[in-house]
């Protein structure tokens, strides 16, 4: 057996330097290091190994696979070793350190997109994928097939704890399944993190005693690294059934620690994603992301839409969703698809069908019908 290999896919456009020397110093960045001497006519640049020749060769990776395209570009497959990086003490965070660094700042790279990572099976068996995925999230929420119906709490438009709770009792007896705090909101002085907590649950459990119905709710723990743990617990023992984080915020490898410390399941929230996915000249495939993500143990992580404020390409979305619920681990993460209205709520569920979560928000906020009635509707596929 071969030594694992992690594989990195790029497409490239250079300037300065040769695609084949960029090549060259690219591999050489993420594995062995570059010399070079800064001048005033810029830096000369080359190989760790070109001058240093005690450098233990099985660090040094490859070029596996290279496609030129019409437009000048290239895309480079790497093939690292992956003993470079040790699953359990670094992983994928390390790992990041190498492909997602120097790539989109060197002075010879124009364009730079990471598109695709391949892990090995150490690092499959270190994360392992989500822990409940969408079978687990059905059987907590009480339901037989999907998909699962959910709304956001907007403590930012001005709603005290209280408020909050006479809402998620409204969408629970209407029968939601699952109620999120906003992504912006975690612990504001009109609405603490406890209290909201607390007052939803206590509401929440009300409506399942009286009606047998099952809402799930998802605590916003987006933190410090230094006070996370603190915000989960006080999610959890005030009742909170999931955990929100907004990972791109946080930090990616969170949802791993979240995963791991709390048991629970793990709601991922996209914000702060733009920065890393939609620059045209340089980003990374929100596909990768994803793929991150659900190895970390995403639960719950948005794709986007067809259409409105965050729109993706149709082949763009079938890949982000592909990425989430093909069979690389034992669980799905569940697709979030945010915005749904009864003028779209068709066309989207034709798109990313039953095993994913249909997010309702501002249309309960006094709306001219009942959230009941909204639901009805948005069952039976909009208008």
């Amino acid at each position: 057996m071969g030594e694992e290999k992690i594989r990195v896919t790029y497409r490239i456009k250079t300037m300065i330097e040769s695609p084949a020397r960029s090549i060259e110093l690219l591999l050489a960045e993420m594995t062995v290091g570059i010399h070079y001497v800064a001048t005033p006519d810029g830096p000369n640049m080359s190989p760790s190994f070109e001058h240093v020749p005690t450098i233990d060769p099985s660090i040094i990776g490859e070029v596996e696979e290279l496609t030129n395209n019409a437009d000048g570009s290239f895309v480079v497959t790497f093939a690292l070793p992956a003993s470079n990086v040790d699953a359990s003490l670094g992983g994928v965070t390390h790992l990041w350190t190498m492909i997602a660094g120097e790539v989109f700042n060197f002075h010879f790279v124009k364009e730079a997109q990471l598109t695709d990572i391949e892990f090995p099976p150490s690092f499959l068996r270190r994360y392992e994928g989500p822990a409940f995925g969408f079978d687990g999230v059905a059987q907590m929420a009480e339901i037989e097939s999907g998909p699962l119906w959910g709304a956001i709490i907007k403590p930012n438009l001005g709603l005290t704890p209280d408020q909050a709770a006479d809402l998620a009792g409204e969408l629970a007896t209407a029968g939601f399944n699952f109620l999120k705090d906003d992504e912006i909101s975690v612990n504001p002085a009109l609405s603490p993190l406890a209290d909201r907590v607390k007052k939803i649950a206590a509401r929440v459990r009300e409506v399942r005693e009286r009606t047998g119905h099952r809402m799930l709710y998802a605590a916003n723990v987006t933190s410090d690294f230094a006070t996370i743990r603190d915000a989960c617990e006080t999610a959890i023992t005030n009742g909170a059934d999931v955990l929100m984080i907004d990972a791109f915020c946080t930090g990616l490898s969170a949802v791993d620690f979240l995963k791991r410390t709390f048991g629970v399941p793990i709601y991922v929230h996209r914000v702060g994603y733009g920065l890393l996915s939609l620059s045209p000249d340089r980003n990374i495939d929100f596909a990768v992301l994803s793929k991150v993500l659900r190895m970390f143990g995403a639960d719950f992580s948005h794709v986007g839409t067809l259409w409105g404020k965050s729109p993706r390409s149709v082949d763009s979305l079938r890949r982000i969703v592909a990425t989430l619920t093909d069979d690389t681990f034992a669980e799905s993460t569940i697709p979030v698809v945010t915005g749904v209205s009864l003028e779209n709520i068709g066309a989207y569920q034709s798109f990313f069908g039953d095993r994913s979560i249909y997010m309702d928000h501002i249309d309960i906020y006094g709306g001219a019908v009942s959230a009941e009635e909204k639901l009805n509707a948005l069952r039976a596929g909009g208008r």
